[in-house]
């Protein structure tokens, strides 16, 4: 591998997403559960939800100062390493951009703030609703994100038009463009992905309370609620998947084609489990094949042509012509052309024939490493089936009772918690080098969107991000495990009582009094 600009700038970018990538999901998924903890002990008054709620918003806060201080470096590189790309998709990246710090981020933030240090200076109803106003802002921004980030795989909303500085995407309809083919399932899959990790963490959180026989009744509280939390989560993602997979199928079938290993088209396509992709000689051997289940899952019908790789390379190219030909037509016209109206509408035909007649001349050596798409898809699925199974399990120990006693399933459980961490980047890696060989999907290529800086000062920027990143996560892990292993300070009430609707310091009586568990 050439350690060229493009190369370096592409791991930079795919270093710090990694690590940013690290704390968005528990923050996106322990919010929900947050917040509906503490709806649960404003409705039934048990004050084991409220010592949950409290307990695991620390943890959120950890999370989210880290997820702040390394996600501000990606959109700068946009700028540094990613400048033709930015010159390109300015104009649309700019609005979900902006909306994202202007409410999710500033939403998440305060009342974060207000969750932490109002326990004791609000209502619970006023608590519980800045618990819903974190995870809300935490899911607002997910959204924004996700809608730039699936603009690129499916564009909508737009037009191209040529300026002294080059070509450009244009926004024309900016519903068109939010609501484009593929941003409602990424934002379903993501977030749902967020809600696993959650649900896993807290579970194998509380395991560990459970083995090391620490804070025995409110940990059973706890998992109880997380292992059906997760139960519903984890089938959902199944359902969700199914219909994401249909997604990429029409619109991006290149995608579809290596994530699955398809070399040649194929009618009633076979989806394959387990199998070697041979990218060299263009061939795969499968080991476990289920007949036709790949064109049921991604056309809905059994007997449905899943195209191949080379077959589409193939297609793009004569697109490619396609779009060439066009080209002297649309200048003679623009020649002949007398109002003003009527010019600007052929110099954006014009200017969108000239880039697509570009972005689609790509050859089989442009695509990337097809047995890393495939690998990195299958290992999701097949952990994303594990957690359904964990779930499951989980609940019906707790049904049957014997979940203090199952020592090995706990054990299980707190050695799970990175598994979601995995299974989310797994998925980022199979979606975002599946799109390849486009940073913007039939506009614009890869390699057209880097910037013109040295490749030496590339390389610099990665070792020190690596080595600020790296002091970031140790001290990331060390605040997690020495939280946890502080535990949560657990409130007994005297008196079992309804939950104040307005605590005030200043007046106690014997029913509100408290005293704190170590």
């Amino acid at each position: 591998m050439e350690l060229d600009t493009l190369t370096l700038s592409r791991w930079q970018f795919g270093l710090t997403a990694f690590f940013h990538f690290i704390y968005v999901p528990l923050t996106i998924g322990l919010g929900f559960i947050i917040a509906l903890m503490k709806t649960v002990y404003l409705k039934t008054g048990n004050k084991h939800y409220d010592d949950l709620s409290m307990f695991f918003m620390k943890l959120f806060a950890i999370n989210f100062a880290l997820g702040v201080a390394t996600g501000l470096t990606m959109e700068f590189e946009f700028g540094t390493n990613w400048s033709e790309y930015s010159k390109f998709v300015g104009d649309i990246f700019g609005a979900p951009l902006a909306l994202e710090g202007l409410s999710a981020f500033f939403l998440e933030s305060t009342f974060m703030g207000l969750f932490l240090f109002g326990r004791n200076r609000v209502s619970d109803k006023v608590h519980t609703f800045s618990a819903w106003m974190v995870a809300i802002g935490g899911t607002l921004s997910a959204l924004w994100i996700l809608i730039a980030n699936s603009w690129q795989q499916t564009p909508a909303g737009y037009k191209i038009v040529e300026t002294p500085q080059g070509y450009k995407a244009e926004l024309t309809n900016f519903w068109e463009a939010v609501v484009n083919h593929s941003t409602l399932y990424r934002f379903l899959h993501t977030v749902d992905g967020a809600f696993i990790t959650a649900g896993i963490f807290v579970m194998g959180v509380l395991a560990f309370y459970l083995i090391k026989r620490r804070y025995v009744e409110f940990a059973k509280t706890g998992f109880k609620f997380a292992a059906i939390f997760t139960i519903f989560a984890t089938i959902a993602q199944v359902i969700i998947g199914d219909f994401h997979g249909y997604e990429v199928a029409q619109h991006q079938p290149l995608k579809l084609a290596m994530v699955e290993g398809k070399f040649e088209s194929e009618k009633c396509a076979s989806l394959d489990l387990f199998g070697i992709i041979d990218q060299e000689n263009k061939s795969s051997r499968m080991l476990v094949k289920i007949p036709c289940l790949l064109s049921f899952l991604s056309y809905h019908d059994f007997n449905a042509e899943v195209k191949g790789v080379i077959p589409l390379i193939e297609e793009y190219q004569k697109l490619s012509k396609e779009y060439e030909s066009k080209i002297p037509i649309l200048e003679q016209k623009l020649a002949q052309a007398k109002t003003k109206e009527e010019k600007e509408q052929i110099r954006s035909q014009l200017a969108e024939a000239k880039v697509k007649a570009h972005a689609y001349n790509i050859t089989y050596e442009d695509l990337p490493s097809i047995p890393l798409v495939f690998t990195t898809f299958h290992l999701m699925v097949y952990l994303g089936f594990y957690f359904v199974l964990l779930a499951l399990v989980a609940f019906w120990k707790i049904k049957k009772g014997t979940l203090e006693k199952s020592k090995g399933f706990l054990w299980i459980l707190v050695l799970s918690i990175p598994l979601p961490y995995l299974a989310n980047l797994l998925g980022w890696i199979s979606a975002e080098v599946g799109r390849q060989p486009w940073i913007v999907q039939g506009m614009l290529l890869t390699k057209d969107g880097v910037s013109i800086v040295p490749a030496s000062q590339v390389a610099l920027s990665i070792g020190v991000f690596t080595l600020i990143y790296t002091a970031f996560f140790i001290v990331f892990l060390y605040l997690m495990f020495k939280t946890i292993g502080k535990g949560p300070n657990i409130t007994q009430n005297y008196t079992q009582t309804a939950p104040p609707t307005n605590p005030n310091p200043s007046f106690t009586t014997t029913f509100s009094k408290t005293k704190e568990v170590k």
